[in-house]
């Protein structure tokens, strides 16, 4: 009786069962097996630093409103706080990256501050401007140069589009007059994508505009402040190189030396597209690489001639002269994100390799990464640092990997051997390159091309030896007034590297059409190639159901069946078998393009040739799904409304600029005042889902249902940001 009693008084006291004993041993078991494998990636944690303050950026621009963006920076603060209850591993893991994710939100939402301009939201016809010119280049695929002009008392920027001809005399530092029709920042062509009002946002750009008549200059340049020196420098580069090498051979040259691409046509963009080249028009690793490579040789081989070369090493002196040269190669290019980020690569391989120590390392991207991700946090969000970062981390952890080395590692081959091993070393190279990239460039392009591997590998060494040399060569004789004697060779070498790309474009089924990808795809299979390439214990394969879920995805996610513009003049209807037919036009529009890429039609047709089509003045009537009858009214102000609004009564959807009240269909009407807060739209007719770009963008301030002038902020009330009145 007494030890019943003992044991009851044990319970009533509180006195853990064996039940909870056993509990708590497996709760302890799973505690312990977690801080062993956390304990296994204790080396990796510096390269997933620049993952985890990603994640908080990616946050801050994917979360559409300041409260869900408010509840993330709790979280991640939570999160650290919840580390500090923590033990071992777990402690330093939760910390950090609580901490890290709450610094990539604070550090985008403090850059969209700082950025901030006054904002134009109406068409202005004729507006007389007058300023400082900022930068010149030319438009792409146009007869037409973009002047980036900074006007005078307010200093608000504009983006102007001028003929060629009427800027001839324009360069950085002048101050011009001119006349312009102005227009409010673009949207997207279709929701979640390319977004250019974004982009103006964070280059401080209140309006774009196209030039009525001449730009007439007013003061030339006098001693302008170096970026606008470097600006002017950079225009006059381009101008020499067109003038001297040719319309096509001047714009590859100029996008080689500055970055600009707008001189090249648009049908030699497109093939190197298609033959995966693209990435040669754009200064970044590669290019850096070149450069800086080149200087550091060349400074070691002139500085072996010098008597101190007798009494030490001069590995340190040509670094240096190999980090000069990559930067200056940055800021001549405009300092873009992928030519910051190479020349910061560069900085440390140079540094390591002066220093003895092992220059393919994955913490010096890891470094570089941050450090782009703390100075221009909205990088992250475009393809270029998305590609960039993939396809140098992924040649690190091929050029790091043991099989690799041991591959090239010296030993007493003869030459011929020697080299097929460097040939295979640049194929192995360029396939893992292009697996890498071409889902990333599918997901943002539309398409991905399938011959790269063989088009790098011949354009690749041909590039670094003889383009770039030779353009170099034409830019340096064109000091001494040789450019005659030059402008043969580097357009020859030029017109070799256009003909790799227009023959592998011009190959049977050189690319591959991929429908849009969406977020949930795209976030799994970046998620698992992450976790792949950089953990190092057994929790890296969790990475690989992500990776394999991420096509799977994105092959049963519904959909969109129509789009819509942003002001109700055009729409996108696609058929199941995926032809697209347009409200209006033939499709050569760049909004038709847009589209058909977007959901990778295999052809474009006029809405009338839609089965069971019924046109006329007024517009089409057609059954877009079975149940779902589409009207799409073309004219811009209705004159017969009795008419209209019995078509009206007899869809369930009905589109057009300006739609009366009397315009009743049995489901929705979108015009234009309808539109005007959501931008563009996709719809999924089956389900009856309305996506716009408001829904996307949210409160941002590049956001179609953002206020005029009013910014949302992170922490504390909203900011007033006066826009503009003309």
């Amino acid at each position: 009786m007494a030890t019943v009693a003992d044991r009851l008084l044990q319970k009533s006291a509180g006195a853990p069962s064996a039940a909870t004993r056993e509990e708590g041993k497996a709760g302890q078991g799973v505690l312990a097996g977690l801080g062993r494998l956390l304990a296994a990636e204790r080396d990796q944690w510096p390269l997933l630093v620049p993952v985890a303050l990603g994640a908080g950026v990616a946050a801050w621009f994917l979360l559409p409103f300041v409260a869900q963006r408010q509840a993330a920076l709790a979280a991640g603060l939570g999160m650290a706080l919840l580390g500090l209850a923590a033990g071992g591993q777990a402690r330093a893991w939760l910390v950090g990256a609580g901490l890290l994710f709450a610094t990539g939100l604070a550090v985008a939402e403090w850059r969209s501050l700082s950025v901030a301009a006054p904002v134009l939201h109406h068409r202005v016809v004729s507006a007389e401007l007058t300023g400082l010119v900022e930068a010149v280049a030319p438009r792409r695929g146009s007869a037409e140069v973009r002047i980036r002009l900074r006007r005078d008392g307010d200093g608000a920027r504009f983006d102007i589009s001028a003929p060629a001809a009427s800027a001839a005399d324009v360069a950085p530092g002048a101050r011009v007059a001119l006349v312009a029709t102005l227009e409010p920042r673009r949207l997207p062509i279709l929701p979640g994508g390319f977004d250019s009002g974004r982009r103006a946002w964070f280059e401080g750009v209140s309006a774009t505009g196209r030039a009525r008549g001449p730009v007439r200059v007013l003061e030339p340049p006098e001693a302008p402040a170096p970026a606008l020196w470097l600006g002017g420098l950079r225009t006059a580069i381009d101008r020499y190189l067109l003038s001297t090498l040719g319309p096509e051979r001047g714009g590859v040259a100029s996008a080689l030396v500055t970055g600009g691409q707008g001189g090249i046509p648009e049908a030699l963009r497109s093939a190197m597209q298609l033959a995966g080249l693209a990435h040669l028009l754009t200064v970044s690793g590669f290019h850096i690489g070149v450069a800086a490579g080149a200087a550091f040789l060349l400074a070691r081989r002139l500085l072996a001639l010098t008597p101190a070369a007798r009494r030490r090493s001069l590995r340190a002196e040509a670094a240096l002269a190999g980090i000069v040269a990559a930067w200056a190669y940055v800021l001549l290019s405009g300092a873009q994100v992928p030519a910051v980020r190479a020349g910061i690569t560069a900085s440390f391989v140079l540094l390591a390799l002066a220093l003895g120590r092992d220059p393919f390392s994955l913490r010096l991207v890891a470094l570089a990464a941050t450090l782009v991700l703390l100075i221009r946090p909205e990088s992250l969000v475009s393809a270029s640092f998305q590609l960039s970062f993939a396809a140098v981390t992924a040649l690190v952890l091929l050029a790091s990997s043991a099989w690799f080395r041991r591959w090239l590692a010296p030993a007493d081959d003869d030459w011929p051997v020697r080299w097929a091993k460097r040939v295979g070393a640049l194929f192995v190279s360029s396939l893992v390159a292009e697996l890498v990239l071409s889902p990333i460039a599918a997901a943002h392009f539309g398409r991905a091309g399938v011959y790269g591997v063989a088009a790098n590998m011949a354009a690749i060494p041909l590039t670094s030896l003889l383009v770039m040399p030779l353009v170099a060569l034409h830019l340096l004789a064109g000091l001494l007034g040789l450019e005659a004697l030059t402008a043969p060779l580097a357009g020859a070498a030029i017109d070799a590297l256009a003909g790799i790309a227009t023959r592998v474009a011009a190959l049977p089924a050189s690319s591959v059409e991929v429908a849009r990808v969406g977020l949930l795809p795209f976030a799994l299979g970046i998620s698992g190639a992450i976790l792949l390439g950089l953990l190092a214990g057994p929790l890296r394969w969790l990475g690989l159901p992500l990776l394999l879920a991420a096509p799977v995805v994105h092959l049963v996610a519904p959909r969109p069946d129509l789009f819509v513009a942003a002001d109700a003049r055009q729409i996108g209807l696609v058929s199941p078998d995926g032809t697209l037919f347009l409200g209006r036009g033939t499709g050569r529009s760049f909004t038709a393009r847009s589209w058909a890429e977007a959901a990778a039609a295999p052809a474009v047709r006029p809405l009338r040739e839609w089965p069971g089509a019924r046109c006329g003045a007024l517009g089409c009537l057609v059954e877009a799904r079975p149940g779902t009858v589409l009207l799409f009214v073309r004219a811009e102000e209705v004159t017969d409304e009795p008419a209209l609004a019995a078509l009206c009564a007899r869809a369930d959807l009905v589109i057009g600029p300006s739609l009366p009240r009397s315009c009743r269909p049995r489901w929705q009407a979108l015009d234009r005042d309808w539109l005007v807060r959501k931008g563009p739209l996709a719809i999924t007719l089956a389900t009856r889902r309305i996506r716009a770009q408001a829904d996307i963008a949210g409160d941002h301030p590049w956001s179609p249902a953002a206020l005029p002038g009013r910014q949302e902020r992170l922490i504390g009330g909203s900011r007033w940001t006066e826009p503009l009145a003309e």
